[in-house]
């Protein structure tokens, strides 16, 4: 089966139609969104409406959140505060409703009898936790760096696990295209490897792995591409895909919003 992965869209169309024709090409049969629909981009809205419509589970980031109740406006920037306040106006109260009361994280598991759970729709032959920031705090914390991952791999670990399939946990929240990840339980390097570009990467028996497969709306790697991901849950394969979309036509939108110019700027930079 060939998943679709997405996450902080954060208001972008152009970015997140291109995702779509990609998906569609590869015949994608899921869609997974980490969150961030909103926040930033022009077109909150119409990105809300086609998650719900192409998304089989969508978690809420902290965009997600802020834009529907202002709450913890202090801890944002200003460009971004502006930004959450302005579509915080765009939605509907049912729009701001649906956010709200969206997950954070997500455990997906197979069929296998060392897991008694609630069967998944996916047919997965390994676990997987989908979360938009960590599995420690799943909506505001970052995974910046190779201390911060290694941290939530000792909570993956400290789980009942099974030894010959991978294990895997996808996030988003920085905006960075990479995954940090131990090739076995025993291993104790932590490799990682950033996608800058279209990347495929396979998964190994026994392996963890914690995968971001960035930003569709707001790359922040110096690659202005959307970025999206495709898991080949038959194959154990991930690949990750960088994609040109009209950055002109977004940033413009941004503009005529009157928001922040540097919300405009930035999707030029990637950063």
């Amino acid at each position: 089966m060939k998943i679709g992965i997405v996450s902080d869209v954060h208001g972008n169309l152009e970015a997140l139609q291109s995702v779509w024709q990609l998906f569609d090409a590869e015949k994608v049969e899921a869609v997974w969104c980490l969150g961030d629909i909103v926040g930033y981009g022009a077109n909150p809205r119409e990105c809300l409406a086609e998650i719900r419509d192409r998304c089989s589970v969508i978690l809420k980031g902290n965009h997600d959140e802020a834009a529907a109740t202002l709450w913890g406006l202090d801890w944002f920037n200003e460009w971004a505060r502006r930004a959450i306040v302005w579509t915080h106006h765009q939605l509907s109260e049912q729009e701001r409703s649906f956010l709200q009361k969206l997950p954070a994280s997500v455990r997906l598991f197979g069929s296998h009898s060392w897991e008694q759970r609630e069967q998944d729709s996916f047919n997965l032959a390994f676990p997987v936790w989908l979360v938009h920031g960590s599995i420690r705090e799943p909506l505001t914390e970052y995974i910046l760096n190779a201390h911060i991952a290694a941290e939530n791999i000792e909570v993956l670990m400290s789980e009942s696990l099974p030894a010959d399939v991978p294990i895997l946990l996808f996030f988003g929240h920085s905006h960075v295209a990479e995954t940090y990840f131990l090739p076995s339980p025993r291993s104790r390097k932590l490799r990682h490897q950033r996608f800058l570009v279209t990347t495929e990467f396979q998964f190994q028996p026994g392996g963890i792995y914690l995968v971001n497969v960035g930003s569709v709306g707001q790359p922040r790697d110096g690659n202005p591409y959307a970025a999206c991901g495709i898991l080949d849950t038959e194959n154990l394969t991930l690949k990750v895909f960088r994609i040109p979309y009209d950055v002109e036509r977004a940033a413009v939108k941004i503009l005529r919003a009157g928001l922040p110019q540097e919300l405009a700027l930035r999707l030029f930079q990637g950063w």
